[in-house]
């Protein structure tokens, strides 16, 4: 079953997988960087047989893909930026294929701080983004 990991891009989703990765992917609870990968990203091309050129595309394996991961019932984290919703019909997650998420939430007292530096937009631009 998967647990996500949900935020919005630079929002910590890093920095929360590190230490899911201390915890269960190491002996003694240390960090190293390489135990990162155990929590892979979802949607991601890797799990997807063909080449998809589109949302459309993709959002029509989303579940089956998950059943497929699910099949050996292990417990296994993804980290996201989707949302639990659907897109032209086609529901990224359900119920069947999900034991829980962790929404990881960026105080928002910075967003536009983090905008402003991080896409070099002006204070009004980062305003309009957000807003």
């Amino acid at each position: 079953m998967i647990i996500w990991l949900a935020s919005y891009p630079k929002s910590g989703n890093t920095y929360v997988r590190a230490f899911l990765s201390a915890y269960y992917f190491s002996e003694n609870g240390q960090f190293d960087f390489s135990q990162i990968s155990n929590i892979d990203q979802f949607p991601h091309e890797k799990f997807f047989k063909e080449k998809v050129n589109s949302i459309s595309e993709a959002s029509r394996q989303w579940m089956p893909i998950q059943r497929e991961i699910n099949k050996d019932k292990k417990i296994r984290f993804f980290k996201t930026h989707r949302f639990v919703g659907n897109y032209k019909n086609n529901e990224f997650t359900s119920p069947e294929t999900t034991l829980g998420a962790v929404y990881i939430v960026r105080d928002p007292r910075n967003e536009l701080t983090y905008l402003k530096n991080h896409y070099t937009f002006t204070d009004n631009k980062a305003l309009e983004i957000i807003t």
